[in-house]
């Protein structure tokens, strides 16, 4: 796969294991943004003239792309800039009806991203921030999650893979309970869309956000999904040109455009839209086929050498150890030398890291251009730099 990505002809020996913080762009996507900013640029919706009907009709087209990617209808795709602004969104328009004495349930293995705007939610509206736990294993406790969640629940948070673990979350229960109980479900799902076939419907999520740039796309989109009829109850989060029908009565436009204020992101998302027909093309069942024979192949010969934070890990593209007497920072300078890019520190999970008694780690992670060869370089580093010690 790397002849497909330019990077990798620059700098050919490098060994880029940090994809579940961004990943490289494959050079269809280079091109579309760069032909699109060259060739077909104008701003979206208002102009009258060719180009910005083409501009217009490009974005639309990417909107249709998402929707179909993720098994969802075009008008309940919001575009954002990250799943960062996504969830924040949320926060605050879907936050505005929470009353003093609701919940907030929360899974105790949330990036930042999803669990630092509802605890702040939770603080300006004087409702309670819960957590639930994790099992030994690192696997979500659904047993607490059920004895935290009750009729006061009003959101359930909780991402589709945890970005420390590498754990597939049991998404579908979750939401399955929480709808029991009258809740809504908000998922995080930036660390799987580009590893496995995504379907919100069977999820049965009420919305569910990712970012471009996990997704070989571009950095600056986001994709914000949410069920048409709760996008049309919450009111916007951002205000200003191209979401409002009229001024003076604060009439604003049908979902998703009330939520897009401003001149959007045009060029990233016609990379967004070059990004998924190009992992369609590739195919989920190929690239979920390499990239476990790349993770059993690193946990089997990383067994005896690090202390992975979860057995469960094994196959996923998300590996994340300690290594006895290295600490996590130095580790990640000494792979550098070797040109071997890890990420290292509390991941953005300090509730997790700090539940596990961890300050700080290493995480490997996969993108479909790593290749078996790469990680027996990665072994033989880890290895080398085990033995020094």
């Amino acid at each position: 796969m790397k002849k497909y990505f330019p990077i990798f002809e620059e700098e050919s020996d490098l060994l880029y294991f940090d994809s579940a913080a961004t990943m490289h762009k494959p050079r269809c996507v280079v091109e579309a943004i760069s032909h699109f900013y060259a060739k077909e640029y104008a701003s979206v919706y208002r102009g009258v003239y060719s180009s910005a009907s083409l501009a217009t009709n490009k974005m639309e087209g990417v909107r249709e792309q998402v929707a179909t990617f993720i098994g969802a209808k075009k008008e309940e795709i919001v575009f954002t800039h990250s799943t960062t602004e996504s969830i924040n969104l949320l926060a605050y328009s879907l936050g505005e009806s929470l009353k003093e004495g609701d919940e907030v349930l929360v899974s105790i293995a949330e990036h930042h991203s999803n669990f630092l705007p509802w605890k702040e939610l939770c603080k300006r509206k004087g409702a309670k921030f819960i957590t639930f736990d994790i099992c030994s294993d690192g696997s979500l406790d659904l047993e607490d999650f059920q004895e935290k969640l009750s009729a006061r629940t009003k959101i359930v948070a909780v991402s589709h893979e945890s970005n420390v673990l590498g754990i597939v979350n049991p998404v579908k229960e979750i939401a399955s309970l929480a709808r029991s109980k009258g809740a809504l479900v908000v998922c995080d799902g930036a660390q799987v869309v580009a590893h496995k076939k995504v379907d919100v419907a069977k999820l049965g999520v009420d919305f569910y956000a990712f970012s471009g740039h996990k997704l070989y796309g571009p950095t600056g989109v986001g994709v914000l999904f949410g069920r048409y009829e709760l996008l049309e109850k919450i009111p916007p989060f951002h205000f200003g040109g191209g979401m409002v029908e009229v001024v003076e009565e604060s009439l604003y436009r049908s979902p998703p455009y009330k939520f897009e204020a401003g001149t959007p992101m045009v060029a990233s998302i016609v990379g967004l839209g070059a990004a998924l027909s190009f992992v369609c093309e590739i195919g989920f069942d190929a690239l979920a086929r390499e990239e476990r024979e790349v993770s059993q192949y690193l946990y089997d010969h990383l067994e005896n050498e690090v202390e992975f934070l979860t057995t469960l890990c094994r196959g996923s593209s998300i590996l994340s150890f300690t290594m006895d007497g290295v600490h996590a920072a130095d580790a990640g300078v000494l792979l550098s030398l070797e040109n071997v890019c890890v990420r290292v520190g509390n991941m953005c999970a300090q509730p997790l890291l700090d539940r596990i008694g961890k300050k700080a780690v290493i995480r490997i992670s996969l993108g479909m251009y790593n290749t078996l060869e790469d990680a027996k370089k990665v072994v033989l580093a880890i290895s080398s730099l085990k033995q020094s010690v």
